[in-house]
């Protein structure tokens, strides 16, 4: 007899191996580093290492992401720690990293206002690096990935456009399910590499701001993932 596919099981395995394999990954990257650090290494050698320490990165964001689809089905919502943050200096940073891992790509920023806003900087990194590596992915080789920040009195307004394949409207409400690939790369190189939890990972933290995230698609204006947040109002405010 064949045993049913049980996904309350199938989620709390994807958190115990997300777990059981952090740490080793984690050591293999910080060894690694130690490596590399070394003056007298060889130019090959210290590229082979840069290789391995990029991919225990990209399996450790994936098993990080694992985690937090763990957590939002035992759990609930994310965890999130929001303090008063400069939205734009959350959008330097990924952008600057983003643009080191892709320098021939052109990613633009828009910061409109930067008024102190009330979010958890770490998941917002978070947020937009799945967006704008998710525009990248998918947006044409030759265009820019547009991001633009506006943060005012009582709301934040971040999106990610790109110029690329559109979105068919029967896909858009999937986009955000576990497990789900968006449409396919731009370029037969940027194809796809994770598990397909990058979206909901965003919409699960914008949720967590008491925020919106929306996406519109079509071939004048390319895709754009707009994100809403809500002042939250503390005891002290008026």
């Amino acid at each position: 007899m064949q045993a049913q596919d049980d996904p309350s099981s199938r989620d709390r395995v994807f958190g115990i191996l997300g777990h059981e394999l952090r740490n080793p990954l984690s050591a293999i990257v910080a060894l690694a580093r130690v490596t590399m650090s070394r003056e007298d290494l060889p130019g090959e050698v210290r590229e082979r290492l840069s290789q391995m320490d990029r991919a225990a990165q990209r399996s450790l964001a994936m098993i990080e992401s694992l985690l937090d689809f763990s957590h939002s089905r035992w759990k609930g919502a994310l965890p999130t720690r929001p303090v008063l943050t400069d939205a734009r200096e959350i959008a330097d940073r990924v952008i600057d990293e983003l643009r080191a891992a892709n320098p021939d790509r052109v990613i633009a920023l828009d910061a409109r206002s930067s008024v102190p806003f009330e979010m958890d900087p770490a998941r917002m990194e978070q947020v937009l690096s799945n967006l704008i590596g998710n525009a990248i992915t998918h947006g044409f080789h030759d265009t820019p990935v547009e991001v633009s920040v506006d943060v005012g009195e009582t709301e934040a307004l971040l999106e990610v456009r790109n110029r690329g394949p559109v979105i068919p409207a029967d896909q858009v409400a999937s986009l955000f399910q576990p497990f789900t690939q968006g449409v396919g790369a731009a370029s037969e190189s940027e194809r796809p590499r994770g598990l397909g939890l990058g979206l909901y990972i965003v919409r699960e933290i914008v949720s967590a701001h008491d925020g919106t995230v929306s996406v519109d698609s079509d071939n004048e204006s390319g895709t754009r993932f707009r994100i809403h947040l809500p002042r939250r109002l503390s005891t002290s405010d008026p």
